[in-house]
């Protein structure tokens, strides 16, 4: 975007309405004369607001490819998604001749500047946080279970998750413990949205190995990282400079690493709360406890770590079907369970 566009309440100092030539001034080359026309009618000016409002969705696009859609190029998508590229601000990143391999058509090459300006300016704002994919979310709650039956419904990102009505959701066979995470999950997903927030994932919970590398487009390193012994998201933590490197990371797949060792962090933390400091296994803490037997129980009500049991109520303890000693020990493991995760908070 243009320089104004960066500056300190720039956007406050606005008139009312805004004008073509004050629009193109702050906007500089991202200014898109389609999108102008449209928000304008013809009429050669917008209402703050209005104005204020397009630019901000568009700098919070919900995935690469609604991005590139504002910039009518998404039909490279797959061409850049084989680059490595997660975000808008991955596109600086790229090498000349990675470029000059794409094409670019005489049309494409005007919106392809445009865009570029964009990632500049989203870069040079900090806001370079890759959105979060669906299968990463779904993880984040422990939801993962649903992940096909919402495929099936037609939900490729998130956000196609507030489409959904109860009946569809119905339809997603969610056990009691899921159903009240959904529901939380669900209420959070739309305050995110209405704060322009696709970034988010939030959640006492780091996500798996696997879905991590997936999330940042990292899956082809599985067999190294497991060949140097790391099995879970914490385990890479552990990992030194010498370690790292060896891995081979192109400068894409470098920036995607450091973007998610803040989950890593969580990760190592995340093991630490268990109501045991001992194991921070789900099935390690119901052995610490001499729970194992509820296994089975408490996987049926949707019960998947630790954590998922400060969802139930304590009027809901009976459901678990415990022998008065087990009672006993498991009312303790939640008292552990609680303190833990309150100091965390």
């Amino acid at each position: 975007m243009g320089a104004g566009a960066s500056a300190p309440n720039a956007f406050d100092k606005l008139p009312d309405p805004v004008d073509e030539a004050t629009a193109m001034n702050l906007l500089g080359k991202c200014f898109d004369r389609a999108d102008w026309e449209t928000i304008t009618g013809g009429t050669g000016a917008v209402a703050k607001q209005t104005f204020i409002t397009v630019v901000t969705v568009r700098n919070h696009a919900p995935s690469l490819r609604a991005w590139l859609e504002f910039w009518r190029i998404d039909e490279l998508l797959e061409m850049l998604e084989s680059l490595d590229v997660m975000s808008p601000t991955d596109l600086s990143l790229l090498e000349e001749k990675e470029i000059t391999k794409i094409g670019l058509k005489t049309v494409q090459q005007k919106h392809w500047g445009k865009a570029i300006a964009h990632s500049k300016y989203l870069e040079a704002i900090a806001f370079d946080k890759p959105p979060v994919p669906l299968h990463l979310w779904l993880e984040s709650w422990r939801l993962h279970r649903l992940k096909k039956g919402l495929f099936d419904l037609g939900c490729d990102v998130k956000e196609d998750i507030i489409d959904l009505t109860d009946a569809d959701s119905s339809t997603l066979g969610m056990k009691l413990l899921e159903e009240r995470r959904w529901k939380q999950a669900c209420a959070q997903l739309v305050k995110l949205i209405r704060a322009f927030n696709f970034n988010d994932n939030s959640r006492n919970s780091a996500p798996s190995l696997e879905t991590w590398l997936l999330s940042l487009k990292l899956e082809e390193l599985t067999d190294p990282l497991t060949m140097l012994g790391a099995y879970e998201l914490a385990d890479l933590g552990d990992l030194d400079d010498r370690e790292l490197a060896s891995l081979g990371l192109n400068k894409l797949q470098r920036k995607h690493w450091d973007m998610g060792m803040l989950q890593v962090l969580k990760a190592k933390k995340e093991a630490e709360l268990d109501g045991k400091n001992d194991d921070a296994t789900f099935r390690g803490w119901l052995e610490s406890w001499r729970l194992l037997r509820l296994a089975p129980i408490m996987e049926e009500m949707g019960a998947y770590v630790q954590q998922d049991l400060l969802d139930l109520e304590p009027n809901e303890y009976s459901l678990l079907k415990m022998r008065p000693l087990e009672a006993k020990r498991f009312e303790g493991a939640m008292i552990a369970l609680e303190e833990e995760f309150n100091q965390w908070a």
